[in-house]
């Protein structure tokens, strides 16, 4: 059964990204005020004093920080293109959460998190197993490769609302590890696994409750059929999405709404942190063109398809 007192929140990180992880949910928190949540982080391992520093902000809005370390040895040889062994872990939530739990919510940790989440926590599902935002139109791309047809849902596993009880039963019919080696072949990646185990059991989510870096570009990276919802989920996100290279930590992001990382930044144990040089390799004049480039596309005399726009 659902507890509506209490908001079950999953979470995936290691050391690199535990700062991140503290200012997503410090935005949680902050926009969330007056619920309770249990905060699963699963990890290959931190350190004690991210421990202690992620007990803490947890602590101080009265919510329960649950630490859930998983040992990767039996998965380390799955397909992880550019990506890492440890975007998987998300596929362990009904096995390492209570039992009695029956549904939770997913957020990468490179979000802030911007509304009220009931809504979304508590959305109907309709029968579906997942409720989850689908991904750019690059996705069509994947869909062959997944013996998948166009019109099968391909999402953005950063953000999942996920009914445990029915994936459970899923699980004692096909574990999804045992799935996932099963179509090794042909997947490059965690969702791509999402996309095959749970097809026609995932419900589609608005774009407001996870707007990526691709939706602020000047030409949107966005299919025609959300295009009516896109300025309404910028002007109000619930959910914003860094999905990008150049994050609000790096030092030349442009995200328009980078500021809000800063923002809870602030309110961490991280607060002092310097953001990191990400063009530190360019030389002088590399970097005096770029800053051109970016100075000549806000005002409007360049007009580069991917620079960032409000």
């Amino acid at each position: 059964m659902i507890n509506s007192n209490i908001y079950n929140i999953v979470c995936v990180s290691d050391e690199g990204y535990v700062q991140h992880t503290a200012v997503m949910l410090c935005s949680l928190f902050e926009t969330n005020k007056d619920k309770i949540f249990h905060i699963y982080f699963l990890t290959t391992g931190i350190t004690n004093d991210s421990k202690e520093k992620l007990e803490d902000l947890c602590n101080l809005y009265s919510s329960e920080f649950i630490i859930k370390q998983i040992n990767t040895d039996n998965i380390i040889d799955l397909p992880v293109g550019q990506w890492h062994t440890i975007m998987y872990l998300k596929l362990y939530m009904p096995n390492v959460l209570p039992d009695d739990e029956d549904r939770c919510l997913f957020l990468d940790v490179d979000m802030i998190i911007n509304a009220d989440i009931a809504p979304l926590y508590n959305i109907d599902l309709n029968g579906h197993v997942l409720a989850a935002a689908e991904d750019i139109p690059d996705c069509m791309d994947y869909k062959p490769r997944l013996g998948l047809i166009p019109e099968d849902l391909y999402i953005n596993s950063g953000v999942l609302v996920c009914d445990l009880k029915v994936w459970r039963e899923m699980e004692y019919k096909q574990p999804i590890f045992d799935f996932t080696r099963n179509v090794a072949s042909k997947i490059q990646n965690e969702q791509d696994v999402i996309a095959m185990y749970f097809k026609n059991k995932i419900k589609c989510l608005p774009i407001r409750w996870n707007i990526t870096t691709f939706y602020f570009r000047r030409v949107p990276m966005i299919f025609d059929k959300y295009l009516p919802q896109l300025k309404e989920a910028k002007q109000n996100p619930g959910i914003i999405h860094f999905a990008c290279p150049i994050k609000p930590w790096f030092r030349d992001c442009n995200h328009p709404l980078g500021y809000q990382y800063l923002r809870y930044l602030k309110l961490t144990a991280w607060g002092n942190i310097k953001k990191f040089p990400f063009f530190e390799q360019l030389t002088l004049r590399q970097r005096f063109n770029k800053q051109i480039k970016d100075f000549l596309n806000r005002i409007g005399i360049l007009q580069y398809e991917d620079y960032l726009t409000k």
